[in-house]
């Protein structure tokens, strides 16, 4: 854990796909980017969305689309959120569960009268519940923890390919659930090593220095 201060949503979401990934990434710092379409797609959109929602001229961005990402963000712009009073942009939170710190970059955050807003654009879609990623409830937890002036807070996931959006409404009782499974997974991460015994994902960026890969 000492090679970073702050566990991001990456970062919590990495650990839990492999903890050797996670272990070569974040502790050994032996980075292995992947660029793909939906990336590049994302990128675009998100930079796109920043400049709409704080009033800048958007046409000349808007005319160098690709059929795909123009389809994504008409689907995005027509969004109600986009309506609603902006609170920020880009915004990046942190705070502080047990020992460990936790942030994160959040695309938007709005408001309707004093109803609180995370918005988070996907390209790639939201094909499984949201509830309990990673991402949800640490970008949730930031909110509550700055915005306690409101009347609700809910995290909006907007799926731009499907043209559909996820809502989670936070309350008392994911809050209980959230701080429980940061600190548990915190304190897992704490113990990371390279002690694992089995590992059998093809393709794996590390598999040339992975010391457990079978391939």
């Amino acid at each position: 854990m000492s090679n970073f201060s702050v566990i991001s949503p990456a970062m919590f979401n990495l650990f839990k796909e492999c903890d050797l990934k996670f272990y070569y990434q974040y502790v050994e710092q032996l980075n292995s980017p992947t660029l793909d379409e939906n990336f590049v797609e994302g990128k675009n959109i998100h930079s796109l969305a920043s400049y709409f929602l704080k009033g800048y001229s958007v046409e000349k961005y808007e005319a160098q689309l690709s059929d795909n990402e123009l389809k994504y963000w008409s689907n995005l712009k027509k969004s109600k959120y986009f309506n609603y009073e902006l609170v920020g942009v880009e915004k990046s939170l942190m705070m502080k569960v047990d020992e460990f710190w936790i942030g994160g970059r959040l695309d938007a955050i709005v408001k309707e009268g004093n109803d609180y807003y995370i918005l988070d654009y996907k390209t790639g879609g939201v094909n499984s519940d949201k509830t309990y990623d990673y991402q949800t409830m640490v970008y949730l937890l930031l909110c509550d923890e700055f915005f306690k002036e409101r009347n609700s807070l809910t995290f909006v996931y907007i799926d731009l390919k499907n043209n559909k959006e996820v809502k989670i409404k936070f309350d008392v009782n994911l809050k209980k659930e959230y701080l429980e499974r940061i600190l548990a997974t915190c304190n897992d991460m704490k113990k990371v090593s390279l002690n694992k015994t089995v590992c059998t994902e093809l393709n794996c960026q590390y598999s040339k220095i992975c010391t457990v890969s079978n391939y």
